[in-house]
């Protein structure tokens, strides 16, 4: 059975969100939890310290996430990132954060529009992925309908799954390219058009 010296160690390492949420159940906590959680409460400056630090602590995120969304849309919209600077203030956060967390989502933007670029590397790495997941793909989806003659769902769902994440391998960019994503539909129309083929000739193997 924990002690009241147990509990206080235990409590001095919760954050003060955790510690509210323990005070709104208190009443179900043993005696020796009660009397820790008053002293751990006392030596942090009393509950109503506690709740002041946390509503700053909403008050700096939500002013974080303000800015962080703004940045975000002015970035899509092609806006450059000294002019965000200059028409961004906040009257909680400092002049430095603010730049802090613009120049952050800007490096968000950049991501997103070079990950969007159509490069050799795009077209090369497409085809060649697409290519190795069409064939290995297929190569399960026939042997799944020739041993089987049954098309599992799962199979499929690992079938776009492969070449998804092949093609994204080989172009470092995600399905949010148009053509990573045209090719990834394409891989998977042919691995299943080789699976149906090697079916056909093969046939059903008991």
């Amino acid at each position: 059975m924990f002690t009241v010296d147990d509990f206080v160690l235990k409590y001095e390492k919760y954050t003060d969100e955790e510690l509210l949420n323990i005070h709104s159940n208190i009443l179900g906590y043993s005696n020796e939890a009660q009397i820790a959680f008053d002293r751990v409460i006392n030596n942090k400056g009393g509950l109503e310290i506690i709740l002041k630090r946390v509503e700053s602590k909403a008050i700096l995120e939500n002013e974080e996430k303000r800015i962080a969304k703004d940045s975000l849309d002015f970035g899509r919209q092609g806006i450059d990132a000294s002019f965000t600077k200059t028409v961004t203030s906040s009257t909680i956060l400092s002049e430095e954060r603010v730049k802090e967390i613009i120049d952050s989502k800007y490096v968000e933007v950049e991501a997103e529009i070079e990950d969007k670029k159509i490069k050799p590397r795009t077209i090369i790495g497409s085809i060649i992925g697409g290519g190795i997941a069409s064939i290995i793909g297929g190569v399960f989806w026939g042997l799944q309908m020739i041993y089987s003659k049954r098309i599992f769902t799962i199979f499929f769902v690992g079938l776009v799954l492969l070449s998804y994440y092949l093609i994204k391998a080989l172009t470092k960019q995600t399905k949010n390219n148009s053509f990573v994503l045209i090719a990834t539909i394409i891989s998977v129309i042919l691995a299943l058009l080789i699976g149906q083929l090697l079916y056909e000739i093969v046939g059903y193997r008991p």
